[in-house]
């Protein structure tokens, strides 16, 4: 009997560990293991972004302030005072539009060319700047540009909105824009598609320059002294293009229409070299294109 139940133990236990070893196969439910929560990547540069923001920020405010005062002249009806508001509101928003990515909309509402719009210049969705510009310069009807720019002030108050939201905000989409638009300005605004009817496509990219410097400005301590001065060489070698068509305490540029091939020649080279330093420095920082 001992012998017996001897036997009987040891074959339990041969079954007991035979069990305990037993691996589900695929398809047999399990209890589930708890994971590593992953960490959640921090944002790039949050500083530099925000100091970037707070500079468009006031310039924004400075936009609407303009534009008003355009309102103001165009009520009032005389032409040439309605021309030379026109060209004093046009800088500030041609800096700010570095970050047109991040409020869309009112990139159109203020800034869009007939050409993005569908149905050109005889569509109501063409209400920018450069419907006004047209009903100025080329028209001569400050009567017709009030409600545009009733409109565009209404938008810049939008746009100041816009600013005030983080979220719409980050290095990524920073650098992205930088880069658009210190290409646009060779490959497309060259073509003086930008101001047709003011003539004023180097005050454009003046301001263009003005606005993507301005974003850069707040990464330069992160980046080599080389990488910096050829950002900064790069930038100057633009604003040199464009200087001897600007007299001191004025706006307005003479008119691009007076420029030789070689002087836009100039312009184009020098704003692919700043594009290109800018690309540079944007690999430098590690930052990736926008998702």
């Amino acid at each position: 009997m001992k012998k017996l139940m001897a036997l009987f133990a040891t074959g339990l236990m041969i079954v007991l560990l035979s069990t305990s070893c037993f691996t589900p196969q695929s398809g047999t439910s399990q209890t589930p293991q708890p994971t590593t929560p992953q960490p959640v990547a921090k944002a790039l540069y949050p500083e530099a972004v925000a100091t970037g923001v707070e500079y468009f920020k006031k310039q924004a405010a400075v936009q609407l302030s303009l534009t008003e005062k355009l309102l103001d002249a165009l009520k009032g009806g005389d032409l040439a005072q309605a021309k030379e508001a026109y060209i004093n509101a046009r800088p500030p928003y041609e800096e700010i539009e570095v970050y047109a990515l991040s409020f869309e909309q009112e990139d159109t509402d203020i800034d869009a060319r007939p050409y993005a719009i569908d149905g050109g210049e005889t569509s109501p969705e063409f209400r920018s700047f450069h419907r006004v510009e047209a009903l100025l310069f080329r028209d001569g009807d400050t009567k017709a540009a009030i409600p545009y720019t009733e409109g565009l002030v209404k938008t810049v108050k939008s746009l100041i909105q816009k600013l005030d939201e983080p979220a719409n905000f980050n290095a990524a989409l920073n650098f992205q824009g930088m880069l658009n638009l210190a290409t646009e300005v060779p490959a497309k605004k060259i073509s003086s598609e930008e101001e047709t009817w003011s003539d004023q496509s180097l005050l454009i990219f003046k301001h263009n320059w003005i606005g993507i410097q301005s974003q850069f400005e707040p990464y330069k301590s992160k980046l080599s002294a080389e990488l910096v001065a050829e950002v900064e060489n790069a930038y100057q070698q633009c604003l040199n293009t464009v200087k001897p068509f600007f007299n001191s305490g004025k706006i307005a540029a003479k008119p691009y229409s007076t420029l030789s091939v070689e002087q836009r020649g100039a312009i184009v080279t020098a704003s692919y070299r700043y594009r290109d330093a800018l690309s540079e420095a944007r690999k430098a920082l590690k930052i990736p294109e926008p998702a």
